[in-house]
């Protein structure tokens, strides 16, 4: 209380309160009014129709005819009789403690003075201050430390000292890359005496691609990130290729202006890739009622509130969300302004319905190269299949000759034709066979014996399916649609004397029409007759016929007859031909016609130059389609074309906007509720805010239809938003130190706390959105080379009494790491993390049971390989049941946005790390790496496993101890060698040579003491 007393008389900007008598409103006089009078007299109630939120309806007169301030007019202000009042029934507030006197002090002098109402300090655009002069500048490296040494000698106290080379770098790593340093780069920057050492490490750090997995894991609470849609069935949803696409904006530090431009409006930028489009899933991270029986109108627009108060909370640090309902009670947004604003996110595509979700195809970066160069690939194939040589020429003509000259297909005469079921088959004029109308076989075969006359030889056979009027839906099937299935073909030769029958061998077949997954091709190798077949659907009712070529000629003798046997065996009755004519040929020539369009068999028999140049155009196509000589090209663009077809690219939703003829017209809801809509708003901004029009390229204008999202998405980034560089400046201290410069990093309103060091936050945001361009690298940089974050985090007894929260900044950070860090600092001490990077989200193993969700099917199934040891941010996030032990150390669920995660210390983190399988597997890998490298002797390997663990060698005190943990532990598994083998057996392998199970057991048990140090799980 001391401290934050001292603070509060410190002023945020010129003109704060002195002797002289003049008062700093928003340091001095609001936070009385919105910690002890707006609850009754704000913007929500107003008992005797007082409000004290706004100068206007502060000063006016009441009911009673009394007007509680008069300004200049202290004596004749009734709220400064109320507060001084000696009977408990006329003094205000009329529960608690009465006003201090300094409080009324200063409420005395501020009406005196007229009672100005301040613009409230965080909507005042920040300002760069002169640097205070300080008594003593030694420990100081840069501006940030002038300001903190200025408070310090305010308040008399002295900083720590510096923390020492292992304690740097250990901070340093956790805090940018989210992991602990190696032994070996602890070696390194301990033995390394160059005068820029700190800072090369900082720029190996920045430069690392672990950098924007360590950010990216705290942006995806602010997006409510999951991988599921939440509600109570929380069904799957695909968004993991937005996660990567955080991870990869921080690795190639995406400016944050842009970085935000893009997740809020992405699609409507005028250079929009595709990277751009998936950035707005930022905003399709919204939970999704699929559950029958709801109001898909009541849960999108729950959807769109949703966008509003996470875009206010992420980027202004504001509690907008309150104006839904009603103005707000503390800070100066109107109810109308919620839906003005409202307005600008109202009229995107939005459906509960999983068919009408605007998606894109997101390729992975891998996907995307090997696209790029399939596309390369394929272009040069065609063009060398597009290529004219002298060869190519001669075979053309060639080709051209042989199709003109091509004899037609020949019609055998029907000697016999039987049917498996004894049906009637029946011979008409033009040769071809008629079933009879009273058919009724579920299935059926149908054998031909054909006499082929003189024809020498048969290089091909050609079944016409045809319709007849007599067959159900004109036929050529008998399918109550007139469809058929045809299963499969035989075809053989029986010798003139009938001493042999010698069978045809088919190589390929074409259709001049395929049902989809119907295909031809099924009649010569069928997977599955019951299943698959040729047929014509939805093309029944006409004419089509399949030609099959035989391996090789067949030459025929006169006298032989030809055998061919039509199977249907498809797994639903009556799929049978209904009328059909088989027809031969032997005539080479036909066979290669039959591939040929008729049109382009008529071009090829007429001369060149009676061609026209669309028929020469479409000869020379086909014939490029069909030349052997073009085969291997072919061949090659067609298995080009296959592996591009097999990449499929996840799919994202994105933000996309409504057509003009579609747009919605917003409605402000009565008490928000959308079954009572009031009048309708244009999009616009709050008035107590910096206009629309200052933002730069706004394509709208101070407000009204002409404004959009991409208006509203660009006047957020403008550096003349007094919220967005400061919100994101102290959420990146926040993250640093513990504790934002304002401690309500959620809160910059009246509510929140007042900023501890004012001036410093100004001039961080102001170097963050002008000299750093907004660059989140450079602004970390700033900060971790400043001499108040490389300060020893050790503190006395004194100063942890007198500043219990390092408001001051006297010392370094201290706190206990995030739930992910937890986890990944374990995996990656043991050896086990993996350093797969990107890709959909993985499921490490976790307890049976926790996925027994109601109306939902869907089960945990733990990732194999190394995919179960991956960072903690690529776990697979169910918003019903997120992942236990993360959720025991503060994670969210992300249901919706959080702007902090509160630390707490409960008995259940330190049973998950004790028995966690995960960190037990972590325990067991740590044991296997301590004897495999830490040395032979037991000094050695604690030795080793501390500065592995720790990043600092043990002290002998501790060596002693944990000396006499091995020794006990090995008598206890040497008595009890089931326990020795549980806990020595794991899926990590083999013990190391030489090693039992005992003594790998009493190691395992070291590791998990070490993993579950304080030390261990503290960033000190």
């Amino acid at each position: 209380m001391v401290v934050l007393l001292a603070l509060l008389a410190v002023p945020l900007h010129a003109g704060g309160g002195d002797a002289s008598g003049s008062v700093d409103f928003n340091r001095e006089v609001k936070p009385t009014l919105a910690a002890r009078c707006f609850k009754c007299h704000g913007g929500v109630k107003r008992k005797s129709g007082l409000s004290l939120l706004f100068r206007d309806q502060a000063t006016a007169r009441l009911r009673s005819g009394k007007r509680a301030i008069v300004p200049g007019e202290a004596a004749a202000s009734e709220l400064l009789r109320r507060v001084t009042a000696e009977d408990p029934d006329e003094r205000m507030p009329p529960d608690g403690k009465p006003l201090t006197a300094e409080q009324i002090d200063a409420l005395r002098r501020w009406i005196a003075a007229g009672a100005p109402y301040d613009t409230h300090w965080s909507l005042v655009p920040p300002a760069k201050t002169t640097l205070p002069r300080l008594r003593d500048s030694r420990d100081v490296r840069g501006a940030i430390d002038v300001f903190i040494a200025a408070s310090l000698e305010r308040e008399g106290i002295e900083a720590t000292r510096p923390a020492d080379r292992a304690t740097l770098i250990r901070r340093l790593s956790l805090d940018l890359i989210g992991l602990p340093p190696t032994i070996d780069e602890i070696d390194a920057f301990e033995n390394d005496r160059s005068p820029d050492a700190y800072e090369r490490l900082i720029d190996r750090l920045l430069a690392s691609p672990r950098f924007g997995e360590r950010w990216a894991r705290r942006w995806l609470d602010l997006a409510r990130y999951a991988d599921t849609q939440g509600y109570e069935k929380d069904n799957r949803r695909t968004i993991w290729r937005y996660r990567d696409w955080v991870i990869d904006a921080f690795n190639r530090d995406l400016a944050y202006d842009r970085f935000t431009i893009e997740q809020l409006a992405g699609d409507l930028l005028p250079d929009a890739g595709n990277n751009q489009l998936l950035a707005t899933a930022f905003h399709r991270n919204t939970m999704t009622n699929t559950e029958g029986g709801t109001d898909d109108e009541e849960f999108r627009v729950a959807a769109v509130m949703d966008r509003v108060n996470t875009t206010w909370q992420v980027w202004m640090g504001t509690t907008f969300g309150c104006v839904q309902c009603h103005s707000h009670p503390y800070d100066p947004f109107k109810h109308e302004d919620y839906y003005r604003f409202l307005a600008f996110l109202n009229n995107t595509e939005d459906s509960d319905k999983p068919d009408e979700r605007p998606t894109v195809a997101t390729p992975t970066p891998e996907q995307s190269r090997r696209i790029e160069a399939l596309e390369r690939e394929l272009a040069s194939a065609r063009e060398l299949l597009g290529r004219s040589t002298p060869e190519l020429a001669a075979a053309r003509q060639r080709w051209t000759e042989q199709i003109a000259g091509a004899r037609g297909w020949t019609t055998p005469r029907v000697e016999s034709a039987t049917a498996e079921s004894d049906v009637a088959l029946r011979a008409l004029d033009d040769g071809s066979l008629l079933v009879a109308a009273d058919a009724s076989a579920a299935n059926d075969a149908y054998t031909l014996r054909l006499e082929p006359g003189d024809r020498g030889r048969l290089t091909a056979l050609r079944l016409e399916a045809l319709p007849h009027e007599s067959l159900p839906a004109n036929g050529p099937g008998r399918a109550p649609d007139g469809n058929f299935v045809l299963s499969g073909i035989a075809v053989s030769v029986v010798l003139a004397d009938g001493s042999e029958e010698r069978l045809v061998e088919l190589s390929r077949a074409r259709a001049d029409f395929e049902q989809k997954d119907f295909p031809v091709a099924h009649v010569l190798s069928n997977p599955d007759v019951a299943r698959h077949g040729w047929a014509v659907h939805p093309q029944a009712g006409k004419p089509h016929e399949a030609v099959f070529v035989a391996s090789s000629p067949v030459e025929l003798a006169a006298g032989d007859r030809l055998v061919v046997r039509l199977e249907h065996r498809y797994g639903q009755p009556e799929f049978t031909l209904g009328r059909f004519r088989v027809s031969i040929t032997g005539d080479p020539a036909r066979v290669a016609a039959g591939d040929v369009p008729p049109a382009v068999v008529q071009a090829a028999s007429r001369a060149p130059e009676e061609r026209t140049a669309e028929e020469s155009a479409e000869l020379e196509r086909v014939f490029r389609e069909l030349a052997p000589e073009l085969a291997p090209v072919r061949a090659r663009i067609a298995a080009l074309e296959k592996e591009r077809a097999s990449i499929q690219p996840p799919t994202t939703p994105i933000l996309r906007e409504l057509p003009a003829d579609r747009r919605r017209t917003t409605h402000v809801f009565t008490r928000g509720s959308f079954l009572d809509p009031a009048e309708a708003v244009e999009p616009g901004v709050p008035q107590a805010m910096h206009a629309l029009d200052d933002a730069p390229g706004d394509r709208g204008s101070g407000g009204g239809a002409s404004a959009d999202r991409l208006a509203m998405a660009r006047w957020i980034a403008s550096p003349g938003n007094p919220l967005t560089g400061r919100v994101a400046v102290n959420r990146v201290w926040e993250q640093l130190f513990g504790i934002g410069l304002v401690e309500t990093s959620e809160d910059f309103g009246t509510q929140g706390t007042l900023p501890t060091h004012p001036e410093l936050l100004d001039w961080l945001a102001v170097r963050f959105t002008g000299d750093f361009a907004w660059s989140m690298k450079r602004l970390l940089r700033e900060i971790v080379t400043s001499a108040a974050y490389r300060r020893s985090s050790a503190a006395t007894p004194e100063l942890l009494a007198r500043d219990p929260k390092n408001l001051l900044l006297a010392r370094g950070p201290r706190l206990r790491l995030e739930a992910e860090m937890v986890r990944d600092q374990s995996l990656a001490v043991s050896g086990l993390l993996s350093s797969t990077m990107f890709g959909p989200s993985v499921m490490p193993p976790q307890p049976d049971g926790v996925w027994q969700v109601v109306y939902s099917g869907d089960s945990w199934k733990t990732s194999p390989g190394a995919d179960k040891y991956r960072r903690g941010l690529y776990t697979f996030w169910r918003r019903t049941s997120p992942y236990p032990s993360m959720m025991a150390f503060d994670a969210t669920s992300r249901e919706y946005c959080t702007i902090r995660r509160l630390r707490t210390n409960t008995p259940l983190q330190a049973l998950v790390t004790l028995n966690d399988p995960v960190y037990v597997e972590a325990a067991q890998a740590l044991a296997r790496r301590i004897v495999r490298e830490g040395g032979r002797d037991v000094a050695s390997r604690l030795r080793y496993a501390f500065r592995l663990c720790l990043g600092r060698p043990p002290v002998d005190l501790e060596i002693e101890r944990l000396s006499a943990l091995v020794t006990s532990e090995l008598e206890h598994f040497r008595a009890d060698a089931d326990a020795a083998h549980a806990l020595a057996t794991s899926e990590l392998g083999p013990a190391p040579e030489g090693l039992d199970h005992a003594e790998l057991a009493a190691w395992t048990v070291v590791g998990n003491v070490l993993m579950n140090l304080d030390e261990f799980l503290t960033k000190g």
